[in-house]
């Protein structure tokens, strides 16, 4: 056993590739070259043609990597021009986010319905009765003029939009949500009959 382990070690210890190091002037490098990237992306946001503008933010929010992604939504919600910000939410809805449903109801103690509803689409319900509801968007349905998600063999309309107005289905009702000034979709939803303000983050 000896005669077999001891030249197997050796072996090993001769063949076992050196770590790499990184030099602080290799991350400096890296660093630099990204921000260059970021900034140059930066300045088409910010070409004073508009058509060209928003078509470059609609190519960062669907295709982009990460931080190509934040930086041109944080663009997009924080202008001062409205169709920049209809535009950049109609973005985020066409790349197929993961949206978080933030409901309060309006009641002290909404009736069993709300609960349910809330089960029912696999959702959190904490002890003061806020809840959140996942949704995967899925894709667009040009006939029905909506964003979909997938619920087993079903595709149900979650999300249309009109202007800056986006309607959010939930429960039994569709309720009507608009950009507040921190970057949520902030509106009320008739959630069975129980009344319940309402946000979407749409920072990542």
């Amino acid at each position: 056993m000896r005669l077999f382990f001891a030249p197997l070690a050796i072996l090993l210890a001769t063949t076992s590739p050196v770590a790499a190091q990184v030099t602080l002037e290799e991350a400096d490098e890296v660093m630099n070259s990204r921000n260059t990237e970021l900034q140059a992306f930066q300045d088409r946001l910010n070409d004073p043609d508009p058509e060209k503008a928003l078509s470059v933010l609609k190519l960062l929010i669907v295709k982009g990597d990460a931080d190509q992604r934040r930086m041109a939504i944080r663009h997009g919600l924080q202008s001062t021009d409205s169709a920049l910000r209809a535009t950049t939410v109609r973005a985020i809805l066409d790349s197929g986010p993961t949206l978080v449903l933030k409901f309060d109801p309006v009641a002290d103690e909404p009736d069993g319905y709300y609960a349910r509803a809330i089960s029912q689409a696999n959702g959190i319900l904490a002890e003061d009765d806020s809840s959140e509801v996942v949704r995967n968007i899925s894709g667009y349905d040009e006939e029905q003029e909506c964003w979909f998600y997938k619920s087993g063999a079903y595709t149900p309309c979650l999300a249309m939009m009109r202007g800056e107005v986006v309607s959010i289905s939930f429960g039994d009702s569709w309720g009507n949500y608009t950009l507040n000034e921190k970057g949520e979709l902030e509106g009320q939803q008739s959630i069975n009959g129980n009344l319940a303000k309402a946000a979407i983050e749409l920072y990542e």
